[in-house]
């Protein structure tokens, strides 16, 4: 896990309402696809309850997690990606640095998600505190982030789509995953390697990448890490015998 760089990049996100609204016209499909495939995961652990994901951007995910029965609670940085979230999506969400954020004791949840959050996160322990801190006994945490120990990032280099050193500040591996949520207090409970999207392009170099792509899903080496990570039940014990 190599050491952070000095700009979580989030000053590359845009804060142009329009662009957020032809954003989701040309991407929704591709990004409903990503919001089942987290989903998944989730059901898998917790077929219902409160669900806050953080980095929500415009809430394809929340806005899917809905549609299933959950209640659903959304944090992201951009002031025109939650507006958006709440003028056309009518989501429950803020704009807000997670880590600035106040919840109330009674805003516990079932469930947190980060898709794509950690990479860009300089200190991730103390977020992931947080994180933990907001689940309810049993809750679970799940996170994606692109995988550095991948085929396509040894095949492709500085060209590989999940490196983009202005804005990811951490490149993990799936041990350098796991060892992250172990640290700050989790007990991972499973970890799925897939790929990031990738489609048929019009040329050679696209289509090659896209079966490589498939290619190294198939045999375990994809370029996407999904965790899902429990609150340890030490820490619940703990609080249960000061209460």
């Amino acid at each position: 896990m190599p050491a952070p760089a000095e700009s979580d990049g989030r000053e590359h996100f845009a804060e142009d309402y329009d662009h957020y609204k032809r954003f989701y016209t040309e991407q929704g499909e591709l990004r409903y696809d990503f919001a089942a495939r987290m989903l998944h995961m989730v059901r898998a652990f917790k077929a219902a309850g409160r669900v806050l994901d953080i980095g929500c951007g415009l809430g394809f995910f929340l806005d899917y997690a809905r549609t299933h029965g959950y209640q659903c609670v959304g944090i992201d940085t951009s002031v025109a990606a939650t507006r958006f979230a709440r003028e056309q999506l009518r989501l429950n969400v803020i704009a807000s640095d997670f880590m600035d954020a106040q919840f109330s004791a009674s805003e516990a949840f079932d469930v947190v998600t980060a898709n794509h959050v950690l990479e860009h996160i300089s200190l991730p322990i103390p977020f992931l505190d947080k994180a933990r801190r907001l689940l309810k006994p049993g809750g679970i945490l799940v996170s994606a982030s692109p995988n550095f120990g991948g085929l396509l990032p040894r095949l492709l280099g500085r060209r590989w789509y999940g490196l983009q050193p202005a804005q990811h500040v951490w490149q993990f591996t799936p041990d350098s995953y796991r060892a992250l949520f172990q640290k700050a207090g989790f007990r991972v409970e499973r970890t799925r390697i897939d790929s990031m999207h990738y489609a048929p392009g019009t040329n050679w170099k696209a289509n090659l990448v896209f079966c490589l792509a498939k290619l190294a899903t198939g045999i375990g080496h994809g370029d996407n890490l999904v965790i899902v990570a429990r609150r340890a039940e030490r820490e619940m014990c703990e609080r249960s015998s000061r209460s």
